[in-house]
């Protein structure tokens, strides 16, 4: 009987180790998994192949969510460490200099500059180390100097910052060759078929490895970030189980 399904279902990669916790893929929005193998044809000197035979087999797949998952992340990057705490970006922050200056409302743990933009001219302003002329601007831990000459003007200051209590920071240092992370993969779906019974469908992999991590910033959709990841072997030969509700 053949067996309708719907709908991505869950994904769940669980890292190596004693009792390790499981990281559901959230918000996942497009699954695919592909067994390959390459062929391998008798051919003498006639035009056909006489026979053909499997060479090596390759299981990969592609999954992709609409959440940013910070664990996740970590648990790819091989060799990344985790801290609480991000840097935070603060968008066209808006204000009319005050004799000249303009003291950002994240400066007490301001990190970078990243552009300002003045309203009135109508064009972004040049950073200089100091003494800034007309069209230019110096900032120093979060204060902002401009010319007089520009000092009437609104300007749309960008910049980041750091916070101490909220999000995660991942950070990545050149590893070894050879450092990598292997995961089992579950993937289920169950869906309600049409006689009215559930439908289940599931697949596991054993042994993972994920070469890939991609982040796609899209200017009217939400983010999307993509895991390629391709099966090997278990310690006792396994590579693929899949279940079927009938």
């Amino acid at each position: 009987m053949a067996q309708p399904l719907f709908g991505t279902g869950i994904l769940a990669l669980t890292p190596a180790g004693t009792t390790p916790t499981p990281i559901q893929v959230a918000v996942l929005k497009d699954i695919s998994v592909d067994i390959s193998y390459a062929k391998k044809d008798l051919i003498g000197n006639l035009q056909f192949p006489v026979d053909s035979a499997k060479g090596e087999g390759k299981l990969t797949g592609k999954a992709k969510s609409g959440w940013f998952h910070g664990g996740l992340i970590a648990a790819i990057l091989s060799g990344s460490t985790t801290v609480v705490g991000s840097n935070v970006g603060v968008f066209n922050e808006q204000a009319v200099p005050t004799t000249n200056t303009i003291t950002v409302s994240g400066s007490a743990t301001w990190v970078s500059d990243l552009a300002v933009f003045d309203t009135v001219a109508q064009k972004f302003l040049t950073r200089v180390a100091s003494a800034p002329a007309v069209g230019q601007y110096s900032v120093a831990a979060g204060v902002y100097t401009f010319n007089a000459t520009d000092g009437t003007h609104l300007m749309s200051i960008t910049y980041d910052k750091t916070s101490a209590a909220v999000g995660t920071t991942i950070k990545l240092t050149n590893q070894q060759m050879g450092t990598n992370t292997a995961f089992s993969l579950k993937l289920y779906n169950n869906y309600q078929g049409m006689a009215g019974g559930a439908n289940s469908s599931g697949i596991y992999l054993p042994s993972v490895v994920i070469p890939k991590l991609s982040f796609a910033f899209k200017n009217s959709d939400f983010m999307e970030k993509s895991i390629d990841f391709e099966a090997t072997a278990d310690a006792v030969g396994n590579i693929v189980s899949i279940f079927t509700g009938n």
